[in-house]
C-alpha cells in the first residue's frame, strides 16, 4: 500500500519536473535518494513551513547503490527492477548535466507558503560541490554510447511499472529527452505519436488512482498541449487530498479554502462532476492498495 512516507518525494519530483519547461533544471541527484519518510504536522502547515525529508523507515527505503558504483554498473544491476531502472536512468541523466553544464544539482529543499486561501511551491536547489563533483565524474567515467541511446528504455520500463515520479520525468523529458520537440516539431509524426501516447499514460494512471499522476494532471496535461480549466484542477487538488488523507488523516496537500475558492468558480454542475471524478479516482485507489497482492514494499507500491 502506497505510504505517505513517499508523499514529499513525489511532490519534490512533481514541481522539479513542471519547472522544466519553464526554463529551471532538472533535479539532477537521483530520485532514490530523496525518497523520504513524511507525516505532515499541523506545525508544517502553517505560513512558511518549509516541509523537508526525514530519513527513510528502515525496510522500506528505496533500493540504493553503494558509493561510486560506476553508472555501468547501475544499468546493468537494474535488469528486471523498475526502482533501479529508474535510479540508472537518473544517473546517467546527471553525467550528461555535469558534461553539459559543468555543475549540478546536489540537493533541495521544498518550501510550502500557504496565504491568503493560496499555495506556493518553491524548489530551492543547492549545487554541488567539487569533491561531489568529483565522484561522479569517476562514476560516469564509463558511460557508453550505447548507455546514452538506450537510457529511455530504462525510464520506458519505470513507467510500466508506476514507480512513483517516473512518469512525471517521462513526460518533461519530452520525446526521447528533445524538450522542445513539443513546440518546434509539434507536425512531426513521430512527436504526435509520443504525445499521443504520453497522454494515454497519464489519463490511464489518473484514472488508475496513481498519485503521481494526480498530481500531475493539470500541470503535464498544460506540457502535452491541453489547457485546464478551473474544474480540472479542483477535481486534482480534491482528489489528490482523499488519497492523502486516507493515507494519514493528519496530511493534506490543498487547503480548504482553495477548495472552496474553485467551488465559487465553476458552475454547480462542473463541481458535481469534479467531485464525483475525483471519487472514482480515489475508488481506483483504494481498491489497488488494498487488494490482496498489494503490500507495503515500496515496489508494490507502485
Amino acid at each position: 500500500m502506497l505510504s505517505a512516507r513517499r508523499l514529499y518525494f513525489l511532490l519534490s519530483l512533481i514541481v522539479a519536473s513542471a519547472l522544466v519547461w519553464k526554463g529551471v533544471d532538472w533535479l539532477t541527484r537521483p530520485p532514490v535518494l530523496a525518497a523520504a519518510s513524511l507525516i505532515l504536522p499541523s506545525a508544517a502547515r502553517q505560513h512558511g513551513a518549509a516541509l523537508r525529508p526525514a530519513a527513510a523507515s528502515p525496510g522500506h527505503a528505496a533500493p540504493t547503490m553503494p558509493a561510486e558504483v560506476s553508472v555501468e554498473d547501475m544499468v546493468r544491476a537494474a535488469a528486471g527492477d523498475p526502482e533501479k531502472s529508474l535510479a540508472a536512468f537518473n544517473k546517467i541523466d546527471e553525467c550528461l548535466t555535469l558534461e553539459n553544464d559543468k555543475e549540478l544539482v546536489d540537493s533541495t529543499d521544498l518550501k510550502i507558503t500557504r496565504e491568503n486561501g493560496g499555495m506556493q511551491v518553491q524548489l530551492l536547489a543547492h549545487k554541488a560541490d567539487e569533491k561531489a563533483l568529483q565522484a561522479l565524474r569517476r562514476e560516469c567515467a564509463g558511460l557508453t554510447g550505447r548507455t546514452r541511446l538506450d537510457r529511455f528504455q530504462l525510464l520506458e520500463y519505470a513507467v510500466n511499472q508506476h514507480v512513483g515520479g517516473a512518469l512525471a520525468r517521462y513526460i518533461f523529458a519530452g520525446p526521447h529527452g528533445d524538450r522542445s520537440a513539443l513546440k518546434v516539431r509539434a507536425d512531426d509524426p513521430a512527436v504526435i505519436e509520443w504525445r499521443r501516447d504520453a497522454l494515454k499514460r497519464l489519463d490511464d494512471s489518473i484514472a488508475q488512482g496513481y498519485l503521481d499522476a494526480v498530481m500531475l494532471n493539470t500541470s503535464a496535461h498544460l506540457e502535452l498541449g491541453v489547457t485546464a480549466g478551473a474544474p480540472e484542477l479542483y477535481m486534482e487538488q480534491l482528489a489528490t487530498n482523499k488519497i492523502v488523507a486516507a493515507m494519514n488523516a493528519d496530511s493534506v496537500v490543498y487547503p480548504q479554502e482553495m477548495l472552496d475558492g474553485w467551488t465559487k468558480t465553476i458552475s454547480a454542475r462542473q463541481r458535481a462532476d469534479a467531485e464525483a471524478q475525483a471519487e472514482r479516482i480515489f475508488q481506483a485507489w483504494k481498491q489497488r492498495s488494498t487488494a490482496p497482492h498489494a503490500t507495503s514494499t515500496p515496489s508494490a507500491a507502485k
